[in-house]
Order: structure tokens, then C-alpha cells, then sequence
């Protein structure tokens, strides 16, 4: 099985020549409609705060605002206990990575890539061809 396409910049591929109208004319880049900042919780541990001091900047650009606290809380939170685990010399926890990436996707912090959204197309919704047909 092969990799499903990953999302690219439209305006990238129309500096580079390889914009197609047909493929990449539903994609669009996510940009803040509101302007108001996720508000920290009062549950955070002191070193989820200090996560929380040093991104906020970057999730606020990418357009977090306050129905985003709790994702951004939780993120903070993982990255404090694994910030800690790293000055003190531990493995590599995998599951900790993982998951720091995904929180990252999530709050569109993890690259250029994660700032991008597939819109849907108009029209009605096409029939499974698994369905069971009449007979």
C-alpha cells in the first residue's frame, strides 16, 4: 500500500510551475478569524507553565484562541514531562514523540504542512460501492 498524498502549499506549487487547478484548487491555507488567546489553566504543573510561556507565541500566530486551551494545556503538559526525561539523561520514549507530534499537527505547530486544509468539495455525497444493492 502506498502513502496517501500529502498536502502542499498552493502557492508554493504555483511559484514552482506544478499548480493543477483540479487537484489543488480545493486546498487552502488555515487563517485565524478570531484574535483572542487561549487562557491557561489554573491545573498546569510549573513546568507545563513554562512550556505554555514559550509557545504561546507560535500557537497564537497559527490562530489558537481560547476554545483551544485545553489541547494547548495537554500539549504543554507532555512536552514538560518529556523535556524533564531528556535533561535527566533517560531513553527516548517513543510514545512521548509520537505523541508530541500529533499535539503539535493538532495545534498547527508542526510545520508548514500542518497549516494546511483540504476543503470539501460541493455536491452530494457519493453512493458506497460496498452497499447492498436492491434486488
Amino acid at each position: 500500500m502506498q502513502r496517501g498524498k500529502k498536502l502542499t502549499d498552493p502557492q508554493r506549487k504555483k511559484l514552482a510551475g506544478t499548480f493543477k487547478q483540479c487537484v489543488d484548487g480545493k486546498t487552502t491555507t488555515i487563517a485565524a478569524v478570531e484574535r483572542d488567546i487561549p487562557i491557561q489553566p489554573d491545573w498546569m504543573s510549573e513546568a507545563g507553565r513554562a512550556v505554555w510561556a514559550a509557545d504561546l507565541e507560535k500557537v497564537v500566530a497559527t490562530g489558537a484562541t481560547s476554545i483551544d486551551a485545553g489541547a494547548f494545556a495537554l500539549y504543554c503538559e507532555t512536552m514538560a514531562v518529556f523535556i524533564q526525561s531528556v535533561r535527566e539523561g533517560a531513553p527516548m520514549n517513543a510514545a512521548y514523540r509520537s505523541e508530541l507530534r500529533k499535539q503539535m499537527e493538532l495545534l498547527s505547530i508542526a510545520g508548514a504542512k500542518s497549516r494546511l486544509a483540504k476543503i470539501a468539495q460541493d455536491g452530494a455525497a457519493k453512493a458506497s460501492p460496498f452497499s447492498v444493492r436492491p434486488r
